[in-house]
């Protein structure tokens, strides 16, 4: 044979085992998982469930991040609701009333020598447009009972799983059920405003107590139907992390004047330049969170997506290239950068001295606020623009903080939760995910290893619209099914053995934060650019 033929079976024997190694990555992607029998849940009756969180809904606990302007008597009516509602759960668990609004429930575990697990929800709402021509079907606070579904601000976000989580405890309780393991309910009273008298708090104290919790569970992820792009099954988003907050306040203060006679750099102008280069360098993007994700949906992946995402290092930046055009999976591949307000200027022919601009960044795990602030300040490059907290005086506060622990899939804790969502709802799909937004399920992490962010509703897109939109609503069979998920949960895990039980949760140190830079000398120069 000539060399060339040599040559061209070397580089057929090359693409041969390229094309082995692809398929041998691609068909050992999916993440194996037992089969689990559909589960045996008591009859409830959802319409009933339905009404008892209509009930709920019309108390108007909207939060407020100034404590002061809560409207306390409508918390207290719901708190008396709770009680009327359900005498057994009151006489028999104790009720811990935390910063005036925040309730802590403790059924006490036959072994105490067991971590106790904790179930959580809130139960302020967002605000809601009450005017006649709002677009509500029905009344926001009136929880009315129409069509199949009770309807109202709280029907999602979340009373619906308060109300389905005493429901299941009472139901508990009328069986003569004996936790192994002390349960606690947690509610509290402000997540839609930070957490920070409510959900903090609680962990606070329990944390004070020297509580090491072994499972927390919260809101976060749902059941989606046909939200996974390319997968038909609804897929239960289990929230394993949720992202780090960061707003950051960027100033301008050069000297202003008569707007026939512009200098060559305005305070609007070097503020628009220092927006457009944060927006133009968008932090770097990975693809690990949505390569686990889909890992957990197996063959239900079409084969040429799997074949890319399990081999992004053949794939990776044409993968990248397509999930990046879609703001959602583009939130869970990056920190992102989100210019949401900017002030400048009173009169049309007056050149303001000063300008200002927020921009808020959603953390991905990895990266912490230290990192964000460091790469806004070298992206700028321009000692006029200044950066400072949007709130408070330090950057990590009640108003900034970092992503939290990942929580790891491959517990005790997250196989039981996975295995019991899959029996309780057959045919349904599971996916760890990173939630983009936050939850007061933040606040437990430094007493939890295992916190994990599920609600066990099924949504479709029109149902997710109405979260903090107008016609929230939930289905009688949402509700029914909610309570009997629940039943079965608190059997479950608080029935898991010592085994299941991790060490001790290492305390997070804090992060060292940067300086805050002086106001500079008034010296106009170009705005420098990458």
């Amino acid at each position: 044979m000539n060399p060339l033929t040599y040559v061209l079976i070397g580089l057929a024997l090359a693409l041969i085992a390229l094309v082995l190694i692809i398929l041998f990555r691609t068909l050992d992607f999916p993440v194996k998982r037992a089969e689990v029998a559909p589960a045996a849940l008591p009859a409830v009756d959802g319409k009933s469930v339905a009404e008892r969180i209509g009930l709920a809904v019309q108390y108007k606990t909207i939060a407020y991040a100034e404590q002061e302007k809560i409207d306390g008597s409508q918390f207290k009516g719901l708190h008396q609701l709770f009680e009327t509602l359900y005498p057994q759960l009151h006489s028999q668990l104790k009720r811990e009333l935390i910063n005036d609004y925040s309730l802590l429930y403790t059924w006490q575990g036959s072994n105490p020598d067991l971590d106790p697990i904790l179930f959580m929800a809130h139960q302020d709402v967002v605000p809601a447009d009450e005017s006649p021509d709002s677009g509500w079907e029905h009344p926001p606070f009136s929880g009315e009972i129409a069509d199949g579904y009770v309807w109202g601000r709280g029907t999602q976000d979340i009373k619906d799983v308060v109300i389905c989580l005493l429901e299941a405890a009472s139901e508990l309780l009328k069986e003569g059920f004996q936790p192994t393991r002390t349960i606690y309910l947690a509610f509290g009273h402000d997540e839609e405003v930070s957490g920070n008298h409510g959900a903090r708090a609680i962990s606070d104290m329990l944390k004070a107590r020297g509580v090491q919790l072994s499972f927390v569970l919260d809101e976060g992820g749902s059941i989606m139907d046909n939200f996974v792009e390319d997968v038909d099954a609804p897929v239960a988003m289990i929230g394993i992390s949720e992202k780090g907050y960061l707003s950051l306040k960027l100033q301008t203060d050069v000297p202003g004047g008569h707007s026939a006679m512009p200098p060559e750099n305005t305070a609007i102008g070097l503020l628009a330049l220092a927006v457009a280069a944060l927006e133009a360098n968008q932090f770097p993007s990975r693809l690990e969170v949505l390569q686990f994700m889909m890992s957990y949906l197996g063959k239900e992946v079409p084969f040429m997506q799997r074949m890319a995402l399990a081999n992004t290092w053949l794939f990776g930046n044409m993968l990248k290239k397509k999930l990046l055009k879609s703001p959602t999976t583009a939130a869970s591949m990056r920190t992102t950068t989100s210019p949401t307000i900017f002030h400048a200027g009173q009169a049309e022919n007056v050149l303001p001295a000063k300008a200002e601009a927020i921009v808020n960044f959603r953390l991905m795990p990895g990266d912490t606020i230290k990192d964000v602030y460091e790469r806004v300040r070298s992206v700028i490059g321009d000692d006029l623009v200044t950066l400072a907290p949007a709130k408070g005086e330090t950057l990590e506060s009640e108003y900034g903080w970092n992503p939290t622990p990942v929580s790891p899939t491959d517990s005790a804790q997250f196989e039981r939760l996975d295995a019991i969502i899959r029996s309780v709802f057959p045919g349904v799909l599971t996916a760890p995910f990173l939630v983009t937004g936050a939850t007061d399920a933040r606040y437990y992490a430094r007493i939890c290893p295992n916190t994990f962010r599920f609600s066990p509703v099924l949504m479709t897109k029109a149902d997710l619209a109405g979260v903090h939109g107008k016609n929230e609503r939930l289905s009688f069979e949402n509700a029914g099914r909610m309570v009997g998920f629940f039943i079965e949960c608190m059997r479950e895990i608080s029935s898991m053995g010592a085994e299941a039980d991790m060490p001790p949760v290492e305390l997070i140190e804090q992060v060292d934060l940067p300086e805050f830079e002086p106001e500079p000398e008034l010296v106009v120069k170009p705005m420098k650019k990458d």
